[in-house]
């Protein structure tokens, strides 16, 4: 019997290699998604620190100016924070959406590794069937080649 052959095996290395890009892609969007709320856990610890200074000082004595720089710093690191959320919600979709992209591909590498299975099983049960039957053939050639032996030794017997 011929040796078994998947039609879509082209297609199955070719889904198998798209979802190995995809989720290169997923690696390197989820990391860029921890260093956006790395940078935004920093920015919001700047604050909290710089506000800390700011109270410091405003308990002491601080001149306007110094007052003013720290208010103008606190505003800018506030801006900052606002950047970094919207940056951190871009990637989350970016990585939302990445994930869908991955799920459908595995789906349809699934499908096709189901069907190559299936496939396999059929011609398995088909490479059996033939075995079987020559299996069956040889047994019942040999038994003919014994009896036709046996013919062959005694003939006379054979005849009562």
């Amino acid at each position: 019997m011929k040796k078994f052959n998947f039609n879509l095996e082209k297609l199955l290395n070719y889904k198998d290699q798209n979802l190995e890009n995809e989720m290169m892609i997923l690696g390197e969007l989820n990391n860029k998604l921890d260093q956006c709320e790395k940078n935004l856990l920093a920015a919001k610890n700047r604050l909290i620190q710089k506000k800390k200074e700011y109270e410091d000082a405003l308990s002491g004595s601080i001149s306007p100016m110094a007052c003013q720089v720290h208010l103008h710093y606190i505003d800018a690191v506030k801006e900052e924070i606002k950047r970094f959320e919207k940056e951190v919600e871009q990637a989350r979709v970016r990585v939302e959406k990445q994930i869908e992209v991955v799920k459908n591909l595995k789906l349809e590498t699934r499908s096709l590794e189901i069907m190559k299975e299936k496939r396999y099983d059929e011609y398995m049960t088909e490479v059996n069937k033939e075995t079987e039957k020559e299996l069956e053939d040889f047994v019942s050639t040999a038994k003919e080649m014994r009896k036709h032996s046996q013919f062959l030794k005694d003939p006379v017997n054979d005849y009562n």
